[in-house]
């Protein structure tokens, strides 16, 4: 029986026999304006919520890809050292550690990551909505959980609608999110203009973003273990 992991890694893969350098260039304006309002609303969570100096607090990524959010705690002050990736896809792996040699790479399924100890910040970007089995997304939330630090919390990134172009992704809506997460505290942030939308307009994304939110497509969640 083929298992989730496995059907995961299949998505992916079609993702990238699928995708082409035409498609990347139109992405490019959008992928710099979503990257910069959501990595200023990152700094802003992490600067109001992180209970120990940057040089001393711990991260991991669920999900890390090609390492771009990696890259983004980098420039906040949080030591190499004190960082680590996850990752379940080979090839992505690879660029992972070339591109960050001075972090510690966990390739595979995030369940068997085993010693590591506790962290004072999770993050999960656009890992969820990759995930179509809901047993499977409790059991990787679970996780996320245990390795939280009791006075850390879980940074989120996905999107909250069903893409009907792709049946190989589905957005998670707050309703869920707080089902995957009993008895946490939560703060929702809605970020980022729908692509479609998005990539239409170019230059103009900051004006009509923020000119007209209802036509976000994501949210970003801080989820803690308890009140803070």
């Amino acid at each position: 029986m083929t298992t989730e992991v496995e059907r995961v890694i299949e998505r992916y893969r079609k993702r990238e026999e699928t995708g082409s350098s035409g498609f990347s260039k139109r992405n490019l304006v959008f992928e710099q304006y979503r990257n910069k309002e959501r990595e200023k609303k990152y700094s802003q969570i992490i600067n109001k919520y992180r209970q120990k100096a940057l040089s001393d607090t711990r991260v991991i990524e669920i999900g890390a890809g090609d390492g771009i959010n990696i890259a983004f705690f980098k420039t906040t002050g949080i030591k190499p050292c004190n960082i680590w990736a996850n990752e379940l896809i080979p090839s992505r792996v690879n660029k992972l550690q070339k591109r960050h040699n001075d972090i510690h790479t966990l390739s595979g399924n995030v369940l068997d990551i085993k010693g590591v100890g506790r962290f004072d910040i999770i993050m999960q970007s656009m890992v969820f909505s990759s995930i179509l089995d809901t047993e499977f997304r409790k059991k990787v939330a679970h996780k996320m959980m245990v390795m939280l630090d009791n006075n850390g919390f879980i940074l989120w990134y996905d999107f909250i609608y069903n893409n009907p172009g792709n049946k190989d992704v589905a957005g998670i809506k707050k309703k869920e999110i707080k089902s995957l997460f009993p008895n946490t505290t939560m703060e929702f942030h809605r970020v980022t203009l729908a692509p479609p939308v998005a990539r239409r307009i170019g230059n103009f994304y900051n004006c009509i973003n923020n000119a007209f939110p209802f036509l976000r497509s994501h949210i970003i969640t801080v989820i803690w273990k308890k009140y803070v």
